[in-house]
């Protein structure tokens, strides 16, 4: 079985050196010798196009491999008419390319013998795919030709023009128009232009067939579906903190045969990434588990998991055999326990008698019970104190505010003399707790205002029966716990101050010493994937699903 994973990987590689080979092999031969063998019995534009054909394929061969490495049905047979294609060229001119139709011959004999490993459906196009490709066909084509007019026809021009005028002749050539630079020979100029003219068309070829290829693209999450989730996560009591952030637009969700259960996705790159714990029935989680792992087997999909539990996570491994990693803890505060009274709580006391006493106050409200006006106002604000910084988030916020979808969620407003100054935004967790989406503050503020608001909501949260308030992940908060001890040894030091450099640009540290102020209960989170060698994608993978490159958290301090 890992043989038979591995040899697409090898398969696809291979296909990249033999596309690489086919563009070196064709623009580092010199024109005259041994073409001009031919030049007396095949018209120009039938030399022009065969070379020109042999860079395009070479180019189609190396786009292609990442397809093949990852087992992609379609990849395999667009490949094998490339290798014809290009074969063909080859033929034409046989005398000359014996070792590069050697190495398509090989490579389509090895496609046909293990023709079963490339089973996978394609992934769906994406808007950007088609500026992609013709980025990547401009720029492979552009230094192609600059190759060609190096190696090839440098004994053909006439002078020694500028790299402006050669960059305007590459240019123009693709658009089929005469550029300055000029050929001892009509033959030499006509093959030039011909080929940087098929070269022109092949660019628009390139997007072209991005665009209008048809595949069947992955479902997003329907009304019907953020419906079913909502009544899900609301009647189970057991549902884990990040239970609401299952219903973001921009996810997918794959359901157990009677809807009761369901596990909430984006594909990234090539990875299927689960966000936080399957929710619904628990005895049909390893159903929904099943169901997720079929899915990502018939498109070759990296199945991986970002953000979940203990709960979760013993699941996850037992069912679908993943390897679990420890990225954090997301800090809970029991609302019954919780008093500013005592020692450990003499910090976050202070600042919130400090700030009070300034004129702040805040009130937590249900955002269905907030006025209309000041449901506009906030949006207009939560949108401001972004200051230029995207939305962020996957598994642990939402990807909108204060919508009329979402009437259970909860706003705190912090207040001066009448002005909003802070807001803190939660989401429901099941019946008894809240969950915190975002955390944001005027610029300017004095500092305790989140604390302010922290507290205030907690009070609510306790006058109204709701038993536990989920705040921020703090990321590798355990190493940073294991360095504050005098029992620390070097390496352990050593690591921690790699991140609190790190923490310099990113929210790690501030994080954790943020949430420990509460003296919060440490909920560990953990990201999953299959094997070892898959942890570098599956990371890349979250970090792009997130959209947090300022920093590893759940919310905005």
């Amino acid at each position: 079985m890992k043989l038979q994973r591995s040899v697409p990987l090898w398969i696809g590689r291979a296909t990249f050196l033999v596309g690489l080979f086919d563009i070196l092999a064709n623009v580092s031969r010199r024109i005259r010798n041994p073409i001009h063998r031919l030049d007396h019995i095949l018209p120009v534009f039938l030399n022009a196009s065969a070379l020109a054909t042999a860079i395009f394929t070479g180019l189609i061969l190396m786009i292609l491999a990442s397809g093949l490495a990852r087992r992609k049905h379609r990849a395999w047979t667009l490949t094998l008419i490339i290798l014809a294609v290009n074969l063909a060229t080859e033929i034409f001119r046989s005398s000359h390319h014996p070792l590069q139709i050697f190495l398509s011959v090989i490579l389509i004999i090895i496609l046909g013998f293990f023709r079963k490993s490339f089973y996978a459906k394609s992934d769906p196009s994406t808007k950007s795919q088609p500026l992609i490709g013709f980025g990547l066909a401009v720029i492979v084509l552009f230094v192609a030709s600059l190759l060609l007019l190096k190696y090839r026809s440098h004994d053909e021009i006439i002078g020694s023009p500028s790299y402006a005028s050669i960059f305007l002749f590459i240019i123009e050539g693709f658009v089929g128009v005469a550029g300055p630079v000029h050929f001892a020979s009509e033959r030499a100029s006509d093959l030039s232009a011909f080929t940087l003219g098929t070269f022109g068309v092949f660019i628009v070829l390139v997007p072209m067939w991005l665009y209008f290829r048809r595949i069947k693209p992955i479902p997003k999450m329907s009304d019907a579906d953020m419906d079913q989730v909502r009544l899900l996560i609301k009647h189970d009591l057991e549902q884990d903190s990040l239970g609401y952030f299952a219903t973001r637009r921009d996810k997918s969700v794959v359901w157990s045969a009677n809807r009761k259960a369901g596990i909430a996705y984006r594909v990234q790159g090539g990875v299927m990434l689960a966000s936080g714990d399957p929710f619904g029935e628990y005895s049909l989680w390893p159903d929904a588990i099943k169901e997720f792992i079929a899915i990502a087997e018939e498109h070759a999909w990296t199945p991986a998991v970002m953000g979940c539990s203990d709960h979760g996570g013993e699941v996850w491994v037992e069912h679908a055999g993943m390897i679990a990693v420890d990225i954090g803890d997301e800090a809970i505060i029991q609302v019954n326990d919780f008093t500013l009274e005592g020692r450990p709580m003499a910090n976050v006391r202070q600042m919130v008698n400090r700030i009070r006493r300034k004129g702040y106050t805040s009130l937590t409200l249900k955002w269905s019970d907030v006025d209309p006006q000041t449901q506009a106002e906030l949006r207009k604000l939560a949108h401001e104190w972004r200051y230029g910084v995207a939305e962020r988030g996957f598994s642990m916020s939402m990807d909108r505010f204060g919508e009329v979808g979402d009437p259970d969620t909860y706003i705190t407003i912090a207040r001066l003399n009448g002005e909003i100054k802070g807001l803190q935004y939660y989401v429901p967790w099941t019946t008894d707790g809240l969950s915190l989406d975002r955390m944001q503050r005027e610029r300017g503020t004095d500092a305790g205002i989140n604390e302010l608001m922290i507290v205030d909501t907690v009070e609510y949260a306790r006058a109204n029966n709701l038993k536990h308030v989920s705040l921020n992940f703090a990321a590798f908060r355990s190493l940073f716990e294991r360095a504050d001890k005098i029992s620390a040894g070097p390496i352990t030091r050593g690591r921690r101050n790699v991140l609190r450099f790190f923490s310099n640009f990113f929210q790690v540290e501030s994080l954790y010493r943020f949430n420990a102020k509460f003296q919060p209960e440490w909920e560990t989170r953990y990201v999953l994937y299959p094997r070892a060698t898959d942890l570098p994608k599956v990371a890349w993978a979250a970090l792009r699903a997130e959209k947090f490159i300022s920093g590893w958290r759940k919310k905005s301090i």
